[in-house]
């Protein structure tokens, strides 16, 4: 077989394999949440959906008013270079991110950012596996205001579900996010 023949071939597979990885990836952007292209903070409700993905707003136990999601608009003055976004909207509430199918998932990056403004915020993410087993990442924020992709590590591989926290709001101030890559 000629030398040139066999390296068309590796790239012709590896560009098909390829296109059936990019295929599979997903980006919830929230850019369908129409009321947030006209105002700087709107009512999102307790869950999303969109391309196959559910997130799930789950108020603190003694959270006496629970809001559920925000989105965010472009015109929130600490949404700089941003585009439509979501946060939770209660103190310490909880988002979690499942496949609407049940079907394990990854999750490989999310962009996040200081709702406020400069007030520091970290952010744990625990991803349950089918067996039950659980992996976490933590990401300490810059206390900028701005944006900053996350990427998760490996572990965050076939997961179930994974679920974070929003910001305590006095010491751990809450943060909003966007562009959620999954696969």
């Amino acid at each position: 077989m000629n030398y040139r023949h066999t390296i068309r071939v590796l790239v012709a597979a590896v560009a098909i394999v390829g296109a059936q990885h990019a295929h599979a990836l997903a980006v919830l952007d929230f850019q369908n949440l129409t009321c947030a292209k006209t105002q700087e903070l709107c009512g999102a409700g307790d869950t999303y959906t969109a391309a196959g993905f559910m997130l799930q707003y789950a108020p603190a136990a003694d959270e006496p008013y629970p809001v559920g999601f925000t989105a965010v608009g472009k015109l929130w003055r600490f949404n700089v270079k941003g585009s439509i976004s979501l946060e939770a909207n209660s103190c310490s509430a909880t988002t979690t991110l499942t496949r609407t199918k049940g079907v394990n998932f990854s999750l490989l990056s999310i962009d996040l950012a200081e709702v406020n403004g400069d007030s520091p915020s970290s952010v744990t993410f625990i991803g349950t596996k089918s067996d039950g087993s659980q992996v976490t990442a933590s990401v300490n924020l810059d206390g900028k205001v701005g944006w900053q992709r996350v990427q998760l590590p490996r572990s965050f591989i076939k997961v179930n579900s994974v679920t974070w926290a929003q910001g305590d709001c006095i010491i751990n101030k809450p943060h909003m996010f966007d562009n959620i890559l999954v696969n």
